[in-house]
């Protein structure tokens, strides 16, 4: 099933949304978010990459634009980059841990919970 990035999704993963006492965003995402993914055991020098939620609804599918989205949601991960996709292969397995990032700064956190098209 193609969805906003009109490829298939890569994996789904759990995301919680970090609050801003937390040090997160002061205001609550939307989908549509164009974050960027760490891997949680990345040193502070390692790259982050284009990969991008498309954050779920409680019947699987896509949420609308204008929702705001709090607290612990799923989402379908799409990477941008195809070129790309054999060093995440390599990297991305259920439990992953990984953050979400604006610039430099973490707004979320999300752990891999099922592999999709990069599992084939």
């Amino acid at each position: 099933m193609t969805d906003i990035y009109s490829t298939e999704a890569d994996f789904e993963a759990e995301i919680t949304i970090l609050t801003s006492e937390q040090g997160g965003r002061n205001q609550p995402p939307c989908n549509y978010i164009r974050w960027d993914l760490g891997y949680a055991d990345r040193d502070h020098d390692d790259a982050i990459y284009m990969i991008w939620p498309n954050f779920l609804d409680a019947h699987g599918s896509p949420m609308s634009k204008d929702i705001p989205i709090e607290g612990t949601s799923i989402a379908r991960m799409h990477i941008l980059v195809k070129d790309m996709l054999d060093f995440h292969k390599q990297r991305l397995l259920v439990g992953t841990k990984f953050n979400c990032h604006e610039g430099c700064r973490v707004v979320a956190r999300g752990k891999v919970t099922k592999l999709l098209a990069i599992s084939s």
